[in-house]
């Protein structure tokens, strides 16, 4: 089964079967109220808690809920703006197994981490990065600033009005303001999280889409540190690791790249190719979320034209997965298994 979130008009969860249909069509919502602007999803299988971003200036938080199946129901207001200034139209949400989480915030441009009550229905913000107290001993950052961006004074986020600065080469995420209509354009997308096994110790790897930048950063997510950077690449968006391998969805392309491994003074240049999807998505659409499915199959969802393509292990025998047109632009794409 998968869960979906979607774009603009539909604001809840929908499920679908492994085969691409609608589960429940006459009531179809999974969550027990809409959001505002659903973003990413994410399922805790040791606590059963759906996590929820919601990325609407009505909500502007990440939701709990409760429950199985395709019925759930808010359990708390996981994280919100009322307790972090950091969070400001959230996008996507990251987990590490170890009691704490990740949250990309478009607006404000930076990545805050927390730490997650025993019941997973809180969670608390973290201190400051030690990588960025340590670079500006005087600076002011966000509550929770993991990852900082390389730009304050950001339209509808006072809260940015005096933060400090990071440059980009320093770590501070791009950002891309439009400037006839005074919004943030462009800025922080997804973020992902991996556990690299190294010389028998575990370092904790974040993995961050710089949109405007058009890199994958790579951040130790113990003190916030960039450690790597990717090669160029053009508006990517979405991130998926799936085995050892990582997939960003970058307007009609899915490319991939082994699990780098910043701490390997001889290991290459971190380049990102592009999967041989076949066939090919359309030229001119744009993909976003992306799930591999107990059996193996690659499944992207094509946001431009409200689909989703479904292909084998190897990339290939693509098939339409919906039987029918989405009703929104699918967003984020979650997998369930059983």
């Amino acid at each position: 089964m998968f869960f979906v979130t979607f774009h603009k008009t539909v604001a809840n969860v929908y499920a679908y079967d492994d085969d691409g249909n609608l589960l429940n069509p006459a009531s179809p919502n999974v969550l027990n109220k809409d959001g505002d602007e659903l973003r990413g999803v994410y399922l805790e299988a040791s606590s059963g808690l759906l996590y929820v971003v919601d990325g609407g200036k009505k909500e502007s938080k990440i939701h709990s809920y409760t429950g199985s199946g395709t019925s759930y129901t808010e359990a708390s207001d996981f994280i919100s703006p009322k307790t972090t200034d950091s969070i400001d139209h959230p996008f996507a949400v990251a987990f590490d197994g170890e009691g704490n989480c990740y949250v990309s915030n478009q607006d404000t441009n930076v990545v805050a981490a927390f730490s997650i009550s025993p019941d997973g229905r809180k969670g608390a913000a973290l201190p400051v990065a030690k990588y960025l107290t340590s670079l500006y001993p005087s600076g002011s950052f966000l509550d929770a600033t993991l990852v900082a961006s390389s730009r304050n004074n950001l339209p509808n986020a006072s809260q940015t009005d005096n933060v400090t600065e990071v440059p980009k080469e320093l770590g501070g995420l791009a950002v891309e303001i439009d400037s006839k209509q005074d919004k943030v354009q462009n800025s922080v997308r997804d973020v992902a999280f991996y556990a690299l096994n190294y010389n028998g110790s575990t370092v904790p790897l974040l993995f961050v889409v710089d949109e405007p930048a058009g890199l994958v950063r790579t951040y130790d997510a113990a003190t916030g540190q960039l450690l790597r950077s990717s090669n160029p690449l053009t508006s990517p968006v979405h991130l998926l690791i799936n085995g050892g391998a990582m997939y960003v969805g970058a307007k009609d392309q899915v490319l991939s790249s082994p699990i780098p491994n910043p701490y390997d003074p001889n290991a290459p240049i971190w380049v990102f190719t592009p999967v041989s999807l076949s066939p090919a998505v359309p030229s001119g659409e744009s993909v976003s979320g992306m799930a591999f499915d107990g059996e193996g199959n690659f499944h992207v969802a094509i946001r431009t034209n409200n689909t989703v393509m479904k292909y084998d292990s190897s990339f290939s025998n693509g098939v339409q997965w919906v039987s029918t047109p989405m009703p929104d632009n699918p967003e984020f794409l979650l997998y369930l298994a059983g």
